[in-house]
């Protein structure tokens, strides 16, 4: 049975709106840096949305399109989030908003 892929992450929102963050996962014991700029969504007011994402890991380069969205209806503080490397998703995530730092955890499968 194949590992499953899980880790952790924060994302800080930039004055014009794009993402600065880390993360790590259980298959390095590195933490790396991730960037994301926004391509729709409002800029200023919330992490809500849509990005470019890049991030470095060892020698490999990764870029994918980072979809931001409220996990629930009545909570703006918890949000799910998806990478998509081509047409896959390949990434999923939750994540809570503490101090206007957005931090949460991603697997490579979707919860059930």
């Amino acid at each position: 049975m194949a590992k499953k892929f899980i880790g952790r992450f924060y994302f800080k929102k930039t004055s014009y709106g794009n993402l600065l963050g880390e993360f790590s996962s259980n298959s390095d014991p590195k933490i790396y840096t991730e960037s994301a700029d926004i391509t729709e969504g409002k800029k200023y007011e919330t992490f809500i949305g849509q990005y470019i994402s890049t991030w470095h890991a060892g020698n490999s380069q990764e870029v994918a399109i980072l979809k931001i969205e409220p996990k629930h209806e009545t909570d703006d503080n918890l949000f799910s989030l998806t990478w998509t490397i081509g047409s896959i998703d390949s990434f999923y995530g939750e994540a809570m908003l503490c101090d206007n730092i957005l931090i949460g955890d991603y697997r490579d499968f979707k919860n059930n």
